[in-house]
């Protein structure tokens, strides 16, 4: 593919002749039809600022142009059309995960599967092991409770139904000690801040469930975890349902072997259903009692409690997962914004030479880059989520990134992996009626005072637009940061 075309992803005609600006009137006089031609252009600003209709736009509703950073550039030109603070370090959110999805395509290959592993270490007499079961995780980000299931039907497929010892949980790929694990804003039981591990089930998450039919009141989580405890706590109401999740309280008790949720509150009748995602058990516990419930449907059971240990050398392996594709992987991680997945990808490509830690991340990514040609000397890629206040990174650098990976063979699975303007992912309800849906493939980075968007716009010629705006301040993250983000959208149509 040409480094400056693209595809229509669009199912309407394109007109060729199109210069991707919009018409201007028939000019009688020819000597002034160029003339014309640039005035009644878009204003896209000259090559060192804004378009004044940003500018206006910023300066009249008191935001400082300082605290904003803009790149776009059409792919294979030498200069940029907007180029505002280029080389200031900021905080890209989100955006970070393109230079980690950006760089596991290239070290990894879009194929690249990663592989969980149940071994037995002691006798197996019959439907009966006697001795420990182990769970070895090789970091993969997307093991669900559909695919962990597949792992726990495979091993009853061995013939194994009892397990008289206990369940170890391997997760020794990745350094625990050298991962973060406090949460961004103090709430560690929401999803975002689920710290990665080598044997990630279901996230971390469980989604507590709350429905009501006539006079009941009914909870459910999935997984179902043998460690979690719920008291239902809740009282129907005679509220409107559009209230219906307002009055919810869910109370988390740690205990030794686990935890009781208590959900209280009041809850209209005949509602239908609300779900909250939470991270409700720390790791061991979740690993341990999701896998014994799973192991009890199938119709088995496990006899001791769990411990972390290494792999001793006399396992042997009695089933074996393995995951689906990276190309897969990163659709997951830049349309949804998953940051534990990302964090996970960015220590996978710190485990060549295991235990992993984020700065062995960090330096094979900047290694990769410097063999690339692509400049970033501003980059702090930090977790590889950009769910830090320490990451940095330019808009000059990563436009650099983004332009080069245009390039490369992998970019179809790349620009696939982002979200699309009013079709899917954290652009669904974003950018109406700028472009056809298909042209706007950006992904999206929101934090206190951080709000960012990067990728790919391709104009009404067909023409490939690389696009940057990091926005670092105290209104960044309001709706008007979304709002100065459509207005430089709006330039390049």
């Amino acid at each position: 593919m040409p480094t400056n075309r693209a595809r229509d992803y669009s199912n309407e005609p394109m007109n060729h002749k199109s210069t991707g600006f919009p018409e201007t009137k028939t000019v009688i006089l020819l000597g002034f039809c160029l003339l014309f031609f640039i005035s009644a252009m878009p204003a896209r600003a000259n090559p060192t600022g804004l378009p004044p209709v940003v500018s206006n736009f910023m300066q009249a509703r008191g935001i400082p142009e300082s605290s904003l950073s803009v790149v776009v550039k059409k792919v294979g030109s030498k200069q940029n059309t907007i180029n505002h603070y280029p080389d200031t370090s900021r905080n890209p959110a989100s955006a970070m995960k393109l230079v980690t999805t950006a760089a596991a395509l290239q070290l990894l290959g879009p194929q690249h599967r990663w592989h969980t592993k149940a071994l037995v270490h002691g006798q197996v007499q019959g439907n009966t092991l006697d001795g420990d079961l182990i769970l070895k995780g090789g970091g993969d980000p997307w093991l669900v409770i559909e695919r962990f299931w597949l792992l726990a039907r495979q091993l009853r497929d061995r013939g194994i139904t009892h397990i008289r010892g206990d369940l170890v949980i391997d997760d020794t790929l990745f350094d625990q000690r050298a991962i973060d694990t406090k949460p961004i804003d103090g709430k560690s039981t929401r999803t975002y801040n689920t710290p990665p591990s080598a044997l990630l089930v279901n996230f971390g998450a469980t989604a507590i469930t709350i429905s009501s039919r006539q006079n009941t009141v009914n909870i459910g989580a999935k997984p179902t975890a043998t460690t979690l405890k719920i008291q239902n706590a809740v009282e129907l109401s005679n509220a409107d349902c559009a209230q219906k999740g307002r009055r919810i309280q869910l109370n988390l008790k740690q205990g030794a072997s686990g935890a009781t949720l208590s959900v209280g509150g009041r809850y209209p009748a005949d509602c239908g259903a609300s779900t909250y995602r939470r991270t409700l058990l720390s790791h061991g516990p979740h690993v341990y009692g999701v896998f014994k419930a799973l192991w009890q449907q199938l119709g088995g059971t496990l006899s001791g409690g769990w411990r972390y240990a290494k792999t001793p050398d006399s396992a042997m392996t009695a089933a074996e997962l393995e995951s689906v594709s990276l190309a897969e992987v990163i659709r997951y991680i830049n349309k949804f914004s998953n940051n534990v997945m990302a964090r996970n990808l960015l220590l996978t490509l710190g485990s060549n030479q295991p235990p992993a830690t984020p700065a062995k991340a960090a330096t094979v990514i900047k290694k990769w880059l410097d063999q690339s040609g692509v400049t970033m000397p501003k980059l702090n890629i930090d977790n590889g989520a950009g769910l830090s206040r320490d990451a940095r990174i330019s808009a000059q650098g990563l436009a650099a990134l983004l332009e080069s990976a245009a390039t490369w063979p992998w970019w179809t699975e790349f620009l696939g992996s982002l979200p699309i303007a009013e079709v899917d992912g954290s652009l669904k309800k974003r950018f109406h009626n700028i472009a056809r849906p298909g042209r706007l493939r950006l992904k999206t980075g929101l934090l206190k005072d951080a709000r960012s968007l990067a990728g790919y716009v391709i104009d009404r010629n067909g023409d490939l637009w690389v696009v940057v705006i990091l926005h670092n301040g105290p209104r960044a993250a309001q709706p008007i940061g979304i709002e100065i983000q459509h207005r430089i959208l709006e330039t390049l149509f």
